[in-house]
């Protein structure tokens, strides 16, 4: 915001009893100040006074940085123009005079207040000053970079991603896009800027979360953009482009035939097959049957085998004793079984009898 202060010499009032008996029409007016809001630290700015002597002679103009002059142009002193040490202020004096003002190498200390003070010759002495800001920037060296998200999603999923863009003073202000329109605010989560600890640059981050509808994918395709923006001098985006995770059917024979149809023209669904039992169809002959299948011939026919006829309560027996010893004594068991199995057998039939009554 510019400052406007206008001082009044005492002897252009009227004195005490005295009426003031003639009005002044030569006065210095409209003094305005250019100040650029945001310079690259490195560059060099231009800062203008501009000033109406309205008929009056000029007898200074004078710049300050804060509260400390720095710079005067009295255009009838010779040499007109003085400059007096100021941190962060390098004037390059063949580009300044009684209207601008040059700066060289701005640096972080270069940021301040810029004040252009004028004032009109003798008789008036009048003086206005006028205030402008200049900020000095530290822009990223790289672009803002997101994290967090996935390269595919389905409608009613959660989509949840970081944007962050490092090392700049001021903090880059972070705006998030979803196909080219503004995010809605209640999908960003802000977080406030923190400084590195081996500088004095800051570190922006700022957070994206939101359901996934069917409205936001556009030809099964949702871009989503994170821009970092530092007043006019510094705006970098990033995209990412997210595919729609629709359910599909996987052809079996996609290998063989490209337009993913079986052998009878079909579409044959991934779990077209139902698990076989192992008695039925081992591994091997049910990859078999699968290749069978893709290369668009029929499968083998396999042959349906009687069911076997049900165990007595005396087989069942035999089968549980013989189990029961196989666990009980481990491998020696197995070793000693094809030895023992006929006394063992001969032992059951003896006791056979009472169990089939």
């Amino acid at each position: 915001m510019n400052i406007f202060v206008k001082i009044i010499p005492d002897s252009t009032l009227p004195q005490a009893g005295e009426k003031r008996s003639r009005t002044l029409i030569a006065a210095l007016r409209d003094v305005q100040v250019s100040v650029p809001p945001a310079v690259r630290r490195g560059d060099t700015a231009t800062l203008h006074c501009y000033y109406d002597m309205d008929g009056e002679s000029l007898y200074s103009v004078k710049w300050y940085k804060g509260r400390r002059e720095f710079y005067r142009y009295t255009p009838k002193e010779s040499p007109p123009m003085k400059i007096f040490p100021a941190q962060g202020v390098q004037v390059k004096r063949s580009a300044s005079n009684e209207s601008q003002l040059t700066l060289l190498g701005l640096s972080l200390a270069s940021s301040g207040k810029y004040s252009c003070e004028v004032s009109a010759d003798a008789p008036s002495f009048h003086t206005m000053i006028v205030t402008g800001d200049l900020e000095v920037c530290e822009v990223p060296k790289h672009v803002p970079s997101i994290h967090g998200m996935r390269s595919r999603y389905r409608v009613g999923d959660i989509v949840r991603g970081n944007c962050t863009s490092h090392n700049s003073r001021p903090p880059a202000n972070l705006t998030w896009y979803i196909n080219e329109a503004q995010a809605n605010p209640s999908y960003i989560r802000t977080h406030k800027p923190f400084r590195e600890r081996k500088n004095e640059f800051e570190t922006s981050l700022a957070g994206i979360h939101f359901v996934v509808g069917n409205h936001h994918f556009v030809n099964g395709k949702l871009k989503i953009r994170c821009t970092a923006r530092i007043h006019d001098i510094y705006l970098q985006s990033t995209e990412r482009s997210i595919d729609e995770d629709r359910p599909r059917v996987i052809s079996a024979a996609s290998s063989a035939n490209s337009n993913g149809k079986g052998a009878n023209g079909n579409a044959v669904p991934y779990d077209h097959f139902p698990p076989y039992a192992e008695n039925e169809l081992d591994r091997k002959d049910y990859m078999t049957h699968l290749q069978d299948v893709a290369s668009g011939s029929s499968p083998t026919a396999r042959p349906i085998l009687p069911s076997p006829a049900p165990l007595t309560s005396f087989d069942q027996f035999r089968l549980t004793s013989i189990n029961h010893l196989r666990w009980a004594f481990g491998p020696l068991t197995v070793l000693l079984l094809p030895f023992a199995h006929p006394l063992l057998s001969s032992l059951i039939n003896r006791i056979a009898p009472p169990l089939r009554a």
